[in-house]
């Protein structure tokens, strides 16, 4: 059987609802730290939430190799989005971009079965580089490194943070557009910026074709990044759903100016100096928690998450006078003092 890693950008399922050609897909990235058997018991929370209007509810990986690693490609990939907000892109950037919209056609030339290695899945790619979340303390020459350098180092032409599940979301985004699906990205905390980076690759590799749009929408929860890591255009094609409480969230979400370098190493540094700290607070019950957003605690906040959740997947975005005033905007759950007295 393959291993957690061996999984990395595999496409997984609920048993009882394979896909069958349905008019909506539901794409599902996962967040940090979370193995493949917590991501298929999200995947049944979501059936369960769409059962009166059924999708085909597809799984993308993103492996976990342990909290600071995860840790450390959030960063990486946060630092990235910052790259490609209008005000702050650089021909490099914008390179980089064109690089990865260019390694995505040679993907779509190809049918990818669920479980290869999209990064072997084009013969001409390099081997793909390892992360090493300690380097950042043990290699000095990194000090010394500009953020292209440091980039290439990790990543070389892929991208960044998570390279296999970004180019499966992105290759099957596609696949769903071409096949007329109503597409919806559902994504938990590091699976927000994998779904950032995956949406600004589709908006090069469209160009000036710019209706690939209205067959997505974005739903976020516990989500680490901000508005503005988004293509301008879908911004009013999502929803970000935090509770007051989850501090992963709300830390990495705040992150600003992390474009520049020195910048970026010293948050690099504090947040895994505090990883211990941060980590205590996305265990299984925990406010930043796929539990807690998919309505699998037992507390109203929980309840309340899963139920806006399913009214998003099930109503449409088109004509649904209640999703049109909540697009764009992120929702924050908090519990009340009533709630905190009389617990669901």
């Amino acid at each position: 059987m393959a291993t957690e890693q061996q999984q990395d950008g595999h496409l997984i399922y609920y048993p009882a609802a394979q896909p069958a050609g349905r008019p909506k897909l539901l794409l599902h990235i996962n967040g940090v730290t979370s193995p493949i058997e917590n991501q298929q018991r999200d995947l049944e929370s979501l059936v369960w939430l769409t059962l009166e209007q059924p999708f085909d509810v597809i799984g993308i990986h993103n492996s976990t190799n342990g909290f600071q690693s995860d840790l450390l490609e959030s960063l990486i990939g946060k630092a990235e989005l910052f790259r490609f907000w209008p005000e702050h892109q650089t021909p490099e950037s914008q390179a980089r971009l064109q690089s990865y919209a260019d390694l995505l056609k040679q993907l779509c030339q190809l049918d990818l079965n669920p479980a290869i290695d999209v990064l072997t899945a084009v013969t001409d790619l390099a081997p793909p580089m390892s992360l090493d979340p300690e380097l950042i303390r043990r290699l000095p020459f990194i000090q010394k490194m500009g953020w292209a350098e440091f980039e290439t180092y990790f990543y070389g032409s892929y991208p960044a943070s998570a390279p296999r599940p970004t180019l499966r979301l992105a290759y099957e985004m596609i696949k769903g557009i071409r096949a007329g699906a109503e597409i919806f990205v559902v994504a938990h905390s590091q699976g927000t910026i994998i779904a950032a980076i995956a949406l600004h690759i589709l908006q090069r590799f469209f160009g000036d074709y710019d209706h690939w749009v209205n067959q997505i929408r974005l739903i976020g929860y516990g989500p680490v990044i901000l508005f503005a890591d988004l293509p301008v255009a879908m911004r009013s094609q999502t929803v970000l759903i935090q509770h007051r409480q989850d501090v992963v969230a709300e830390s990495l979400s705040n992150l600003r100016n992390v474009g520049l370098w020195n910048n970026l190493q010293s948050q690099l540094k504090n947040l895994l100096d505090n990883s211990s700290q941060l980590l205590g607070s996305i265990n299984n019950n925990s406010y930043h928690s796929a539990s807690l957003y998919l309505g699998l605690l037992d507390t109203p906040a929980s309840d309340r998450s899963a139920k806006l959740i399913s009214l998003l997947l099930t109503q449409n975005w088109q004509t649904s006078p209640l999703v049109q005033a909540l697009c764009p905007s992120r929702i924050i759950l908090e519990e009340t003092a009533a709630d905190l007295d009389h617990p669901v």
